[in-house]
């Protein structure tokens, strides 16, 4: 019982990293992308009003329904790039903070383990 405990925690744990690892990569792709200084809203919701429906999707979907999501979804990214000089002020400690929480996440997964093992051990035997 305690093999399946610490294969489960293993299991947590590589999926935990993962997520982190992934993350950061997206955090370090933005820099390398963008520099320190974001997109205004303006340009990226031009972008998004400009992506084209794909020819697969245009069955499924009525085209005038996914035109009026995409103006809906650019006028969202407007709305939201007010944040953006805050990100662009952020993203240089993005990456600590995210191993921060992996960290902390990492040290919540360890001790129910070990509080998981505990109490499996005082389980008694059956005769």
């Amino acid at each position: 019982m305690r093999m399946i405990l610490w294969s489960l925690f293993a299991l947590a744990m590589l999926l935990w990293t993962g997520t982190a690892l992934i993350a950061v990569h997206f955090v370090d792709w933005t820099v390398l992308t963008f520099g320190n200084t974001l997109p205004t809203g303006q340009e990226l919701g031009a972008v998004a009003e400009a992506i084209p429906l794909p020819a697969w999707l245009a069955v499924w979907v009525d085209p005038a329904w996914a035109q009026i999501f995409q103006a809906g979804f650019g006028d969202f990214i407007e709305i939201v790039s007010q944040s953006t000089p805050f990100l662009a002020s952020a993203i240089s400690w993005l990456s600590p903070l995210i191993w921060a929480i992996w960290g902390l996440g990492a040290l919540v997964l360890l001790i129910v383990a070990i509080l998981g093992h505990w109490f499996l051990g005082t389980l008694k035997k059956p005769a």
